[in-house]
Formats: structure tokens, sequence, C-alpha cells
């Protein structure tokens, strides 16, 4: 566990001790309108400039999350899947962190004895949805909303998560059948008795000890991953694979999934939409992803007026254009 900075602490002038940034995306680096901002693009180009590298750390799938390291140009290995996938866009290499087929297996069987639970299992190149339509569900959600977004926003919702390489399968025993290598990780939505999900986590969590990791970044909604994976995991391997020291490297986040990224870094950043729990283990809150918090973190960072256990006060959002 790192010592926490103390409240006299400062990073006045010492920005250059930092050499890579890791940014989860969704309620961090976009906003509620699926976009990322283009005061949010510009600190994050400085932040480079000054020689700080950014990357992606995120539990979206792989394909998910490429648009958007493609967006911000990120020039560090890619964390996706909660740390299940890195991937090194100069060299094409990757390194997995799977789930057994066995245990994937029997997770999944013991998730379908749940009334009206929903299973995804996240491979490198697609998902595989148990159930209904996975298109169809995301289309149905949209007609229900019609104007929430720009069209800028619903075109990013769509093509980052409609748009992906997705196999339905009918059940468990053909998702097990579709399953082609190990998978990355499961991932199971609760029904309206919450209690029914709570319930399923201590039987596997019973079953499967320390050989699984269990996370969460959606209310009602669990990741399943192999024991000890998590962001931080990926966070790890980024730095040994670019030679750096923990403490030279910033986690920004917002949800209980960057709890341990944050945990881990030299300075760990919440977002002031993040829940309690999340800020409590950050060295800095910034202000919420609706108020650009991302930006005004690294320009105060560049401009050296970061405190140590500072929480920023939020703002009123003001959208700007992607």
């Amino acid at each position: 566990m790192k010592a926490k900075f103390k409240n006299s602490d400062l990073f006045k002038g010492n920005y250059k001790k930092f050499k890579l940034a890791a940014l989860d995306i969704d309620g961090t680096l976009i906003n509620s309108h699926h976009i990322i901002t283009s005061r949010t693009k510009n600190a994050i180009k400085k932040a480079k400039d000054a020689g700080i590298k950014v990357t992606i750390s995120t539990g979206r799938h792989y394909r998910s999350a490429l648009s958007r390291a493609k967006e911000i140009n990120i020039d560090a290995p890619l964390i996706c899947s909660d740390g299940a996938l890195i991937k090194d866009f100069s060299t094409n290499s990757a390194i997995y962190h799977s789930l057994s087929k066995e245990i994937a297996a029997d997770i999944m069987k013991t998730a379908s004895q749940y009334d009206d639970f929903k299973i995804q299992i996240f491979t490198e190149e697609r998902k595989i949805n148990i159930g209904s339509s996975y298109r169809s569900k995301y289309f149905k959600r949209f007609l229900r909303e019609p104007l929430k977004h720009s069209p800028i926003g619903y075109f990013n919702l769509m093509r980052d998560f409609a748009f992906i390489p997705v196999t339905n399968v009918k059940n468990v025993d053909e998702a097990i059948k579709a399953m082609e290598e190990e998978p990355l990780k499961v991932v199971v939505y609760g029904n309206e008795r919450q209690e029914d999900l709570k319930l399923f986590i201590e039987e596997i969590t019973k079953k499967y000890k320390d050989e699984i990791s269990i996370t969460s970044a959606i209310d009602n909604c669990i990741d399943i991953l192999r024991g000890g994976v998590s962001k931080a995991k990926g966070l790890a391997v980024v730095s040994e694979k670019l030679g750096l020291n923990r403490e030279e490297i910033i986690a920004v986040g917002d949800n209980i999934n960057d709890i341990k990224m944050i945990e881990y870094a030299g300075l760990g950043v919440a977002m002031g939409n993040a829940p309690e729990r999340v800020k409590s283990k950050a060295d800095y809150v910034t202000a919420d992803n609706d108020s650009e918090g991302l930006a005004i973190f690294f320009e105060k960072l560049l401009a050296g007026e970061i405190h140590a256990k500072e929480t920023l006060p939020q703002t009123k959002f003001c959208q700007s254009e992607s």
C-alpha cells in the first residue's frame, strides 16, 4: 500500500516527475453526452507535449475503447476489460489475463439459475451476448430517449457500443460453444431484486475465492475476471514495460473499478462525479465530468497548482464542441 500524500505536500512546479497518465473513459474522459470536449483534448495534448505519456484504462471492451484511444492519440499501451487485456499499438502485441473457460462456463451456468440475469462474455475481438439481439436493445433504448444527446453524442454511443462485433446466442450452452478462446471477463447484470446479485456474488466468491476478481462500474452489474486482475494490475504491467515507477504515474477515474488504480498511482485523482468511496481513496478530487474536470486537472497540474487532498468546487456545466 502506498503512502498517501499529506495535506502540506504540494506538486507545485514538479509536474515533470510524472511520466504517464492513465485515464478512465466513462464518467472521466467523456461527459454525460458521450463527448470528449475540445478543452479536454487540448489539455491532454499539452500534458503530452510536457512529457507525460497518456493512455486509457477502462472496463470497456477493446473495440469500444479503441475509438476513444485514437481520438486522443494515446502513446502508451491501452488497458481495457478492467486490466484483462493490455494492447500496445506500436508493436501490435498484447498481454492477456484471461479467465479459464471452465470457470467462466460454471459462473455462467450459476448465473443462469437466477431469474432474468443478463450475461455477456468479453473476448479480445468481440462480445458474446446471451439473449435477445444486442443491437436491438440499444436501438430500443435510443427510441425511448429521443433528443437526449446531440447527434455526435448518439454517433459516439452507437459506434462505441452498438456496432462493435457481437455474437448473439440463445443460452449458456451456446455461449460456451461460442468461446473459441479463454474469455477476458464475464459480465452479469442483475435483476430487479438486487439482493439476488448479492447472493450470486457470495455463491461464486465462496466457490472460487482468489481464483476470480469481481468489480463494478454500473449499478446492479458486476464484472468477473481472473483472480488478481484489475486496472491497477494493467497499469503495473504498462509501467514495467515503460520502465516507470508507480510514483511517476497519474491515474484518473470515477468508479469502483478505478479504486485500485487510483491507490496504485503516485497521484490518484477522482472525478467530482465519483462516489465518496472513490474520492476517499484519491490524493486529489477534480470537478465532475460535465464540468470538464479532467481538463481542469491537467491545466492545474501543468500550472503547478495541484495540492494533495484538495477537492475542487463543482462548476456549472458548459458543453464545448467535440
